[in-house]
């Protein structure tokens, strides 16, 4: 119940008024937070922006990867949506797709030229909250892509900050 809740939030479907997206971007992220490939794969055909970003800003590639949205995410991918888009706090679909356990994600991500070395607002990389999660495939995954890890020397002027 809870995960719905934060998709319905991420996807901007309870922010009325001005500053909502445009239709067809507000249909495209309601579809893509509900998994409706082929409304999504329709209404990007009919021009809804790959990039669209709900009010609070989350890019509709990273909300469709946050909720495991595979077809999704690869729809959006085809459609010219920027792989390492991302929200307000600098999170990413592969940083999400990671964290959350979308292994399958994770890869289609890396392949498609997601960065596995970006950090979020906070200084955390996809690796990091992989490893936080304890989702040692996706670890294992990202180093296999090329995600590196932290020196001490860079965690420990991490933890300065």
């Amino acid at each position: 119940m809870l995960r719905i809740l934060v998709l319905f939030l991420l996807a901007g479907l309870w922010w009325p008024g001005p500053g909502r997206a445009e239709e067809p971007d507000r249909q495209l992220l309601a579809a893509a937070g509900a998994g409706r490939v082929q409304a999504v794969r329709d209404l990007l055909a009919g021009g809804a922006t790959p990039d669209a970003r709900n009010p609070a800003g989350v890019p509709v590639l990273v909300l469709a990867a946050a909720a495991g949205n595979r077809d999704t995410v690869r729809a959006l991918l085809l459609a010219g949506a920027d792989v390492n888009a991302t929200d307000k706090a600098g999170n990413t679909a592969l940083m999400l797709a990671s964290a959350y356990g979308h292994e399958d994600l994770v890869a289609l991500l890396l392949r498609a030229g997601a960065d596995p070395n970006l950090k979020d607002a906070a200084g955390r990389s996809a690796l990091a909250r992989a490893t936080l999660a304890g989702e040692n495939a996706i670890v294992e995954r990202l180093k296999a892509g090329g995600a590196v890890e932290e020196s001490a020397e860079e965690k420990a002027e991490e933890k300065k900050k």
